[in-house]
């Protein structure tokens, strides 16, 4: 039987994405601009961003890539695009290879929603999206990739002790659940196994000093993203990943980080 994953009364969460990359669709700038209209009424602001790269967790020998020149026709690339909401604190991204749904902690806004409620707002505007490309585009949404990033910002005494933040520095986790790292550079990297040890996905973890914004105060700032091939190609495939993640970043989080910490964000499981 699984056991129930940790919880935390005061975790330090500050932005979560639940993010499905797809196979790319053949749409324009203008086209993709109009999906704005089904979620104006809740997401009224809109920022153009620079596209997101794909991104794909591979495991095996590394491809041979043949040489040869690449040729690029037509006028500016399709953007990213925003979709904020009055507080600020929920985001909306289309690209023509992505969509994702964030949260983010805002002065004078709920605290982090918890899983479930995120999962659940995902869901409901991941159709919304599927609706607009089958109506307008006459094409559907083809899963390949999902991510789960959280990003918590830790206070500390000394920001640049990370050894009393994170236990796995001092080479002893809080739990064997990550295991031995694939490898390490600042950032860590584990790879994901499903039940029967095959792997679908890797944990990327990254942590370091900061200066909190709001106050220029020394913070820790750790990210984890769970990323990984999609069970199926399609919307429960993707679902299924999304939850893979979501274990694998929160088991990952507790293994990592120290006993002293997971009393001080009030640990109940």
């Amino acid at each position: 039987m699984t056991q129930p994953l940790p919880e935390f009364e005061n975790p330090p969460v500050v932005e979560v994405a639940l993010s499905v990359q797809f196979d790319r669709l053949d749409v324009t700038t203008v086209q993709l601009g109009t999906v704005w209209q089904r979620f104006r009424d809740r997401f009224a602001r809109v920022e153009e961003k620079l596209e997101l790269d794909a991104a794909f967790e591979r495991f095996g020998p590394p491809e041979k890539k043949v040489p040869g020149v690449r040729f690029e026709v037509g006028g500016l690339p399709t953007p990213r695009l925003w979709f904020i909401d009055e507080s600020g604190s929920e985001l909306v991204q289309v690209q023509r290879d992505r969509f994702i749904r964030n949260w983010r902690k805002i002065d004078g806004q709920p605290n982090y929603p918890r899983y479930d409620t995120l999962r659940a707002a995902f869901v409901n505007d991941w159709e919304i999206f599927s609706g607009f490309v089958a109506e307008e585009l006459k094409a559907s949404l083809v899963p390949n990739q999902c991510e789960v990033t959280y990003v918590n910002i830790i206070e500390a005494i000394d920001s640049s002790r990370l050894d009393q933040i994170l236990a796995c520095i001092s080479g002893s986790n809080s739990d064997e659940y990550l295991g031995k790292p694939e490898g390490a550079e600042v950032q860590f990297r584990y790879v994901l196994k499903d039940e029967t040890e095959k792997p679908w996905g890797r944990l990327h973890v990254a942590a370091g000093s900061a200066m909190r914004a709001t106050d220029n105060q020394p913070v820790v700032r750790l990210s984890l993203t769970a990323r990984g091939a999609t069970a199926s190609k399609d919307t429960a495939g993707a679902m299924n990943t999304l939850d893979a993640g979501h274990e694998a970043v929160v088991r990952g989080f507790t293994s990592m980080t120290s006993p002293e910490m997971h009393t001080a964000w009030g640990r109940k499981s």
